[in-house]
């Protein structure tokens, strides 16, 4: 036992700059942690364990049981064998039926590392006070204790306050004296303070001198009060040249307030996201089943998405992109995910070229025009071919039915107006400028399926199963599928499945029967003029896979539409894994 006090009694000398920590504790998590996290002691004390059960510190000094034996339980089973620094015990001497030579013959025979004089009589004043002294069981009762455990060989720590009680602790020879500033103001539990960090600084700075005058081996630390926290711990003992701090309330009771509030909050917050994600993840499902659209890209979801909030709005939409991308079906598809009332009309713009202007806004004084219909949704499509006439016409009536004057002008019962159209490479589209800026806020622009292979996969495997029979596409059918532009857009994919599942007898679909499809796919190309046609070979199908998605694997999987395993031992077998 000597050998080990002596260890840690030197780990510093008095003034040295090194700080020794001292842990207050009541539980054995959390005393456990505190000695991962550096502690070179621990002080084994009633207020500890009231603090873990929810009350406070205070709860200490009232009476509530036998301290000594409450202290002594928690400690022999959760702290004392399991943790590898000294422990010392806290020992109450407010029991007139037990002495403090006994209490250190106890401690001793529990196998302790040392003492220390808690609950004490440092926490009351007055009148009270003053009678537990004259009554032979306040402060003086306390430094024989210490006087007499270190006597017996046992490390002691002194509790006090008063430079009176400091110096009754240097008579006793007490090892470690530890100036106590009260309760600790920090966390839920907060008590009011009679001391600033400023004045508990000074103060430990001209007691601590004091002492040393008096007791240079003496170790010096500082606890409570306005030391809430390392920054308020660091100011206190720079300026005062303490030994060390010792933290109770600060090293259990308000960490594990802030960690478990903050911890149980992000908990509820994911909850309530992943409650939000699911519902949103419904959405666009349902979005998804009624426009037919199928895939897994980012511009899918985004798509899927954008369609999704616009439904919610009155906002006038604008469907772009090349033909072939579902574009109309997507724009048709705004009206029941809107639950709209009216009804569903569509138009291809070329069939307007007659009276343009009467279907859309009718003619005097009988025909009403589509635009008319309440709660209707008008979906025209190949937009750019519109007379600038008509264009015109149309923005005017959007301005009279979407004023800008507030979140609820306009007739809440007005037609929604859906453009269909294709869009140049830049983005740009032959609507009149005026009518392309009154539709910017509801423009959604699909891309085209070459900008995308991965959703190639999907779209393949779903037109198999519309087809019916069971049939799959083999590794390198796929290989192909993903190799080839597709300039057609989804209708090219749809004919070349097709073709290629009525030329394929068993259930498994070649890369010979997709090449075959794509040589006579209707987006014209020839097998000659094809790259797809000369598709790329295994290792180099995988390392385009790879830096297609940044050579992120589990992406890569995704776009190949394999298991992780599956790309790691293709990776393996090609030598692409370091």
């Amino acid at each position: 036992m000597e050998n080990t006090l002596n260890q840690m009694l030197h780990k510093k000398s008095p003034g040295s700059g090194t700080l020794l920590i001292g842990g207050a504790i009541g539980v054995g998590m959390t005393a456990e942690a505190a000695v991962r996290g550096g502690a070179d002691f621990l002080l084994a004390l009633n207020a500890g364990r009231y603090r873990v059960m929810g009350a406070a510190s205070l709860a200490a000094l009232l009476p509530l049981g036998n301290a000594n034996t409450f202290t002594d339980q928690f400690a022999r089973r959760e702290i004392l064998d399991r943790v590898s620094v000294p422990v010392l015990f806290g020992a109450s001497c407010f029991d007139p039926s037990t002495s403090p030579e006994k209490l250190v013959r106890q401690t001793c025979d529990v196998g302790y590392q040392g003492i220390a004089n808690f609950p004490s009589s440092i926490h009351f004043d007055g009148r009270f006070r003053q009678l537990l002294e004259e009554a032979d069981l306040g402060f003086a009762r306390e430094a024989r204790m210490l006087a007499q455990a270190r006597r017996a060989g046992l490390l002691t720590f002194g509790y006090a306050k008063t430079r009176a009680e400091i110096s009754m602790l240097i008579d006793a020879g007490v090892d470690m004296i530890c100036l106590n500033f009260g309760w600790n103001a920090g966390g839920v539990q907060a008590v009011a303070q009679s001391f600033t960090i400023a004045e508990a600084a000074d103060r430990a700075r001209r007691i601590f001198a004091s002492i040393r005058s008096r007791a240079p081996q003496t170790l010096c630390f500082v606890e409570g009060g306005p030391i809430i926290n390392p920054d308020d711990m660091f100011r206190v003992c720079d300026e005062a040249s303490a030994d060390g701090y010792v933290g109770g309330s600060t090293l259990d009771r308000v960490p594990l307030e802030i960690s478990v509030t903050e911890r149980t909050s992000a908990f509820k917050a994911f909850g309530l996201l992943k409650q939000a994600n699911t519902a949103q993840t419904r959405e666009l499902g349902r979005a998804a089943r009624i426009a037919g659209i199928v895939g897994q890209s980012e511009f899918v979801l985004a798509v899927l998405e954008q369609v999704t909030r616009l439904a919610g709005t009155r906002i006038p939409a604008l469907i772009c992109g090349e033909p072939g991308l579902g574009r109309g079906a997507l724009a048709r598809a705004l009206h029941p995910l809107s639950e709209r009332s009216g009804p569903l009309m569509t138009v291809r713009a070329k069939n307007l070229q007659a009276a343009p202007e009467a279907q859309l806004f009718g003619e005097a004084p009988r025909r009403q025009g589509m635009l008319a219909k309440p709660d209707a949704t008008v979906v025209v499509e190949n937009a750019e071919v519109l007379p600038h006439a008509v264009q015109r016409r149309l923005v005017d009536w959007l301005e009279q039915a979407m004023p800008d004057t507030g979140p609820h002008a306009g007739p809440d019962q007005a037609a929604r107006l859906v453009l269909v159209c294709d869009a140049d490479p830049g983005g740009a589209t032959a609507l009149i400028p005026e009518l392309a800026q009154c539709l910017q806020a509801g423009r959604i622009e699909i891309p085209p399926l070459r900008e995308r292979p991965e959703d190639v996969p999907a779209l393949a495997r779903h037109r198999l199963a519309i087809l019916g029979g069971g049939q799959q596409i083999s590794a390198d059918g796929y290989r192909l599928l993903l190799a080839h532009g597709w300039p057609g857009n989804i209708p090219e994919l749809r004919s070349v499945i097709d073709r290629a599942a009525l030329q394929s007898a068993g259930k498994t679909i070649g890369s010979g029967a997709l090449s075959g499809a794509i040589g006579h796919s209707p987006s014209g190309d020839t097998p000659d003029e094809d790259p797809a046609l000369h598709p790329l070979n295994e290792r180099d199908w995988l390392l385009d896979a790879l830096r297609r998605n940044r050579f992120r694997r589990g992406d890569t999987a995704a776009y190949l539409g394999v298991s992780r395993k599956t790309l790691y031992n293709k990776m393996r077998r090609m030598g692409l894994l370091e």
